[in-house]
């Protein structure tokens, strides 16, 4: 009898004493993951103000060339638009919502820097903006206006600030609501160019042809991301010009976001939190290193070879632009978007959109031109860094296989492209070096 009670004392005082340990481990796993996601909510919440402050300055730039005349002044605006339309889609890539929700507005600022492209063209080859062009840059300004109006609203309610829960993933019934685009309308821009009306409603080609189902793209995204396919939460779905599978979960403490296509079972869109950083351009040997882990992962991902085109920089990231690589062509059309943190040399992003829309089997033929006669067509001021065979897009949407040229002109880096059959100079691209890294013009 004594040594049944004496048992049941001894597993009554163990049972205890396992209740206050996993109680406090509780406690502290409870304070550890608050802290965690207050320091995300507010890496979150400095992305979201940048997003607004940059928003405020494209519709200012805006406003500013409606106001313009002189030729010079016209020209340095459409620059500064240009440039203001690169940071806008940097300072909103960095925030951890639905691709589709910021899908619309993602393709509203490029639309807006590739038209000021389109008219700095038609100005340096002596003509002029017309009436019709200038109405447009008016209706890219109020659209701004309803955006910043949305974005404030927005911060009003509380968005992102409240928690990491509701800064990373708001339930559509939310009263704080969501960072959602897809409904909004934006002006119908009249040109061309890459990011043009005609070159959205093409179809992908890169897809492929079965359809996978929700449980089937869990599965897709879980093994993409090394974790168990019972871990991710289903967040519904997009139908925006690519139909996709959204999901979200936490991996090693740190929230993600991820994206299957509906056709053929493919990563449209990944994101996992970098917990932040300060925006600072690497140096040239941690750059190289960053491309190179950037070429890893892709490998690793299944894109095979290849190379990096030019990267921005952002909260402790980097954003490298990457184009694969078949038969030693380099193949524009089919760009990358590889995140990079910069401390750690993590992958922790990518964007397959401009891949999954141009991906195809190509005939790549041998160049006509060798390097060397192709070099003769280039101006000869320009100090040439490297050459190799590229294809490259045509606002017409034709691809060209072409001869790069990389170089400088004094102190200015440009790339020239020389069409590899015909030998005509097919385009001229200068490198602008800015504070957050590169753009291409």
């Amino acid at each position: 009898m004594w040594n049944k009670k004496w048992v049941r004392i001894t597993l009554i005082s163990l049972a205890g004493a396992l209740i206050l340990g996993l109680s406090a481990y509780s406690i502290v796993l409870h304070d550890q993951n608050t802290s965690l996601k207050n320091q995300i909510s507010a890496v979150y919440q400095r992305s979201f103000e940048e997003l607004m402050s940059d928003m405020n300055s494209l519709q200012t730039k805006l406003y500013k060339l409606e106001a313009a005349t002189g030729l010079n002044q016209y020209s340095m605006l459409l620059t500064d638009v240009w440039r203001q339309t690169g940071d806008t889609a940097g300072s909103l890539s960095l925030l951890p919502v639905s691709y589709a929700g910021t899908s619309a507005l993602t393709q509203f600022i490029n639309r807006t820097g590739d038209f000021c492209r389109s008219l700095l063209r038609k100005l340096s080859l002596g003509q002029s903006i017309t009436q019709e062009e200038y109405d447009q840059i008016k209706k890219l300004a109020a659209s701004c206006g309803e955006v910043i109006k949305s974005l404030q609203e927005l911060y009003g309610k509380g968005f992102p600030q409240d928690g990491f829960s509701e800064a990373v993933f708001i339930p559509e019934n939310d009263e704080k609501g969501t960072l959602d685009f897809s409904n909004q309308e934006f002006p119908r821009l009249q040109y061309d160019g890459p990011f043009s009306e005609s070159t959205e409603n093409k179809q992908p080609e890169g897809l492929g042809k079965n359809q996978v189902n929700q449980q089937q793209a869990a599965e897709i995204a879980a093994k993409f991301l090394g974790v168990d396919a019972g871990t991710l939460t289903a967040d519904g779905e997009c139908n925006g010009r690519i139909p996709c599978w959204e999901f979200s979960g936490n991996q090693d403490g740190r929230a993600f976001l991820i994206s299957v296509t509906k056709q053929g079972g493919h990563i449209l869109w990944y994101r996992k939190d970098n917990g932040g950083g300060i925006s600072a351009i690497p140096t040239d040997q941690r750059y190289r290193e960053l491309s190179k882990a950037a070429q890893q992962y892709l490998a690793e991902k299944g894109y095979g070879e290849s190379a990096p085109s030019y990267a921005q920089f952002y909260n402790g990231m980097a954003i490298i632009n990457l184009a694969p690589v078949e038969k030693d062509v380099v193949l524009y059309p089919d760009l990358i978007k590889v995140w990079i943190d910069i401390y750690t040399g993590e992958a922790v992003g990518l964007d397959a959109n401009n891949y999954l829309m141009s991906h195809k089997p190509r005939d790549l033929k041998e160049p006509k031109l060798t390097a060397e006669a192709a070099r003769e067509k280039v101006t000869p001021s320009l100090v040439v860094s490297s050459t190799r065979l590229a294809l490259i897009p045509l606002e017409t949407g034709e691809e060209k296989l072409c001869w790069e040229f990389t170089g400088k002109i004094e102190d200015r880096d440009y790339i020239i492209y020389i069409n590899a059959e015909t030998g005509q100079e097919e385009d001229i691209l200068m490198i602008q070096h800015t504070n957050d890294g590169e753009l291409v013009m």
